[in-house]
């Protein structure tokens, strides 16, 4: 867990190396996001430790305290961000609203905007498969059992219905490939 949020931080200051209390400080009283992704990680971390066998003595007294955060963040903000979700380290939410993301699995590095909306399809059992590095803008859906591979690009407002292949970008509904081996390292 610590890892992932030392990677997330990281992600959210967009440096390497040092930080300042400071800047750990003003990420936490400013950004919606990372606010939301705390809980998040608190909570799979309760979910990981109720396995052991003395685990039960710490998740007791705690998820009262992650599941009332979690509805009062989801209230405010407008995220939720749902334990079935298997999120790598390094993700990053630019903008909060309208924000489900529940039964997926997503890569390292990857950005999402308001309005987004991943998960399984209605009545399916698995959700997306989101690889590394993957920017997904605004007004996005992506409610398939569909992969989107490393470095893909998704423009705002674009409807996932199919595999979506390296570096592509992608936008339209339903999506379609607008350029392959496309770079999006500037949006990351």
């Amino acid at each position: 867990m610590f890892e992932n949020v030392r990677a997330d931080t990281m992600r959210c200051i967009h440096r390497s190396g040092l930080v300042h209390a400071i800047d750990i400080l003003r990420l936490l009283w400013a950004s919606e996001g990372f606010q939301v992704l705390l809980i998040y990680r608190f909570g799979r971390w309760l979910g990981r430790v109720r396995k052991y066998s003395f685990g039960w003595l710490i998740v007791i007294p705690l998820y009262p305290v992650y599941w009332m955060l979690s509805v009062c963040a989801r209230k405010a903000y407008d995220i939720h961000l749902d334990q079935s979700a298997d999120i790598a380290a390094g993700f990053y939410i630019h903008h909060f609203g309208g924000i489900e993301v529940r039964n997926c699995r997503i890569g390292s590095c990857c950005t999402i905007y308001q309005q987004v909306k991943l998960g399984p399809a209605e009545g399916a059992d698995r959700g997306p498969v989101i690889g590394n590095g993957v920017f997904i803008s605004a007004h996005t859906q992506i409610y398939a059992d569909v992969r989107v591979e490393d470095g893909a690009t998704i423009g705002a407002g674009t409807v996932i219905t199919e595999d979506i292949p390296n570096n592509c970008l992608v936008l339209g509904n339903p999506s379609r490939i607008v350029q392959r081996n496309y770079d999006n390292s500037k949006f990351l």
